[in-house]
């Protein structure tokens, strides 16, 4: 008896209707939404600048959106661009910033500025959202968190952030309270802690085709993560084969966590 041969494949189905990705102009955002599309699924990219059109996929499929995750009108802001937000079944909680300031000295503005964006935004569209994902037939929500959400990471700056940090711990657990209060009606919310990834943001501190060297000893799978190693794992957790999940948290690390 022979193996089989050639490339296998297991396909993932979207039973739902459109998705909302935040912070979809570049990086992890952007990647999340291009492997929605790429799936059928009709995308609505959200940033404080209105993403430029992805080429390749037809514009029906896309909708670009200036908008702030503060904004307490975000149902407007949407209305204004022509989206229904009760078509919307799945939401990725991507937007976020990140200012490196070190421990000290990190002032209220500093502070309030990475909460409300990193936290409070991601919230804001589970809390605007939520009517028109409890209606729908199947729904689920990802918010993006951080391997610095359990865990202080001081490797590629020599001291952590802690608004940051926080930020992101706070998200972790806004996951859970989320996936306890609307899984009576079928919406399931889960999150990804992403490891280091090669985004613009990332870039900003140096070279991202190859990790430095306070990294590669603590990375096991030798290279930075893509953005689309983490869009992978959003779509799978979007998906209707995640069905029976909810209120969980995926590292994407690279195996950083076992070091």
């Amino acid at each position: 008896m022979t193996g089989a041969t050639g490339r296998k494949s297991l396909t993932l189905t979207f039973s739902g209707g459109d998705a909302l990705v935040t912070g979809a102009a570049s990086g992890i955002g952007a990647a999340i939404a291009r492997t929605l599309m790429s799936a059928g699924v009709r995308t609505i990219r959200l940033d404080l600048r209105a993403p430029d059109p992805e080429p390749g996929f037809a514009a029906e499929l896309q909708v670009g959106v200036a908008a702030d995750v503060r904004d307490p009108d975000l149902m407007g802001r949407l209305a204004e661009a022509g989206v229904a937000g009760d078509a919307i079944s799945y939401l990725v909680n991507c937007a976020g910033i990140i200012d490196n300031t070190g421990f000290s000295g990190v002032d209220r503005q500093a502070w309030l500025r990475c909460l409300e964006i990193n936290l409070v935004g991601a919230y804001n569209l589970i809390d605007a959202l939520s009517p028109a994902l409890r209606g729908a037939t199947h729904s689920a929500i990802v918010n993006i968190t951080s391997i610095e959400a359990a865990r202080v990471i001081a490797l590629s700056d020599p001291d952590p952030t802690p608004q940051y940090a926080a930020s992101k711990a706070g998200l972790h657990m806004l996951t859970q309270t989320a996936a306890r209060a609307l899984a009576v009606d079928g919406v399931r919310v889960n999150s990804i802690s992403p490891g280091f990834v090669a985004t613009p943001m990332a870039a900003a501190h140096g070279d991202t085709t190859v990790l430095p060297p306070a990294l590669a000893a603590r990375v096991p799978a030798g290279r930075f993560a893509e953005p689309d190693d983490i869009a992978q794992a959003a779509a799978f957790l979007l998906s209707d084969q995640a069905g029976y999940i909810t209120g969980t948290d995926l590292r994407v690390d690279g195996g950083f966590q076992l070091t």
